[in-house]
């Protein structure tokens, strides 16, 4: 029995969120989403118009559940570094489980892809100043060393988001034996539950002001 038209955009969407996951935004072909949600052509075209608009509205999806869930953890009630080391998990999280696209992303932000850099241009001001506003707010409180704020945020971005860009890198130049581990030991070091909770540790641990001693 073929399955409705009614539901066409969202199976649209749905199979170029699943490649996109796989392979990145760059790869997405549109033929090759219409076979996996099975719509035809006809219909991806009277939905979207154009591969570009299309693609924009997988990245705007996926953003807005980020942001959706990065701000909750920011606005929480708490200590600000409860509240800090929430909002760091979320990325985590998000780089970790999308990192085939952040990657995708990178790639076709360097090779100057329009798209890709409005988009880009677009939403990091969004949750950008929700990082930095909680960063602020523990320097004023003297629960983080005044630091210059890049320096902090890259500490933070650096032992939150790079390890899942390191592992797909490797991944991608078919790696065997990285740190003399199989890929799936290092997969575990680098991106596992506990190595997200390891990273977090260690990243406020170094910016804390020193007169404090326990992260709350």
């Amino acid at each position: 029995m073929p399955r409705p038209k009614g539901d066409a955009q969202e199976r649209l969407l749905e199979a170029a969120r699943a490649l996109a996951l796989e392979r990145g935004c760059g790869a997405l072909c549109v033929r090759e989403v219409c076979r996996r949600s099975r719509v035809n052509l006809g219909l991806f075209h009277y939905h979207f118009k154009s591969k570009d608009a299309f693609i924009k509205r997988v990245l705007e999806d996926v953003y807005a559940e980020f942001f959706a869930e990065l701000s909750k953890a920011a606005e929480e009630s708490g200590p600000v570094l409860a509240r800090l080391r929430g909002a760091l998990r979320v990325i985590a999280l998000f780089a970790r489980e999308h990192r085939r696209l952040f990657v995708g992303l990178l790639r076709d932000a360097v090779n100057g892809n329009k798209l890709t850099l409005e988009f880009a241009a677009s939403r990091f001001p969004h949750h950008l100043p929700l990082v930095m506003g909680l960063i602020r707010e523990g320097v004023r409180e003297g629960r983080l060393r005044d630091l210059p704020e890049p320096v902090l945020l890259s500490v933070l971005m650096g032992a939150i988001s790079v390890p899942a860009l390191m592992f797909t890198l490797l991944e991608d130049a078919g790696a065997k034996l990285p740190f003399g581990k199989s890929m799936s030991e290092v997969e575990k070091d680098l991106l596992s539950d506990r190595s997200i909770e390891l990273r977090l540790d260690l990243a406020l641990a170094a910016l804390k002001a020193p007169s404090v001693r326990r992260v709350p």
